[in-house]
């Protein structure tokens, strides 16, 4: 079993085949660096949205923290595109292993943002926000070998 980011697998020249950075330029044909760029840039803004999220918690303001925590997590998840390419992401993300667990993850961050602006109930939204990080955390429990056994146990 191999990881989705080991370069190096067998029957591969210096790993170079198979590095994700290299067979997949993704949309913008950006280097390496770019390219870690971008996903620290993504990660960073995903993470600064999460916790402005998080003060709106405080505030009462139930159906914002809901938005915020959503897009934060959104973009969090498209910065890893720029890592191993948005096809390879995709494809991965609809592996039968984890497709479920996509499929409920991008469900509920759909349903969280109809509620949060159609009937703006912050108890409902809150609520939704949870399920949503509980079906990424499986989601990304996949990726990690015996992950979701972890999670389990």
């Amino acid at each position: 079993m191999s990881l989705p980011f080991n370069a190096m697998q067998a029957g591969s020249r210096f790993g170079v085949s198979d590095d994700p950075m290299n067979s997949d330029p993704g949309l913008f044909n950006l280097t390496r660096m770019e390219r870690y760029t971008a996903f620290g840039a993504c990660f960073v803004g995903g993470l600064v949205l999460s916790i402005l999220g998080s003060v709106f918690i405080f505030t009462s303001h139930m159906a914002a923290f809901a938005v915020c925590y959503s897009l934060g997590n959104l973009l969090s998840l498209f910065g890893m595109g720029f890592l191993i390419g948005f096809k390879r992401q995709f494809k991965m993300a609809t592996a039968p292993v984890r497709l479920t667990a996509f499929l409920i993850y991008i469900a509920l961050l759909i349903l969280t943002f109809v509620m949060a602006f159609t009937l703006a109930n912050g108890v409902l939204c809150l609520i939704l926000a949870l399920c949503q990080f509980c079906a990424l955390a499986w989601y990304a429990a996949s990726y990690v070998p015996f992950g979701r056994k972890m999670i389990k146990g």
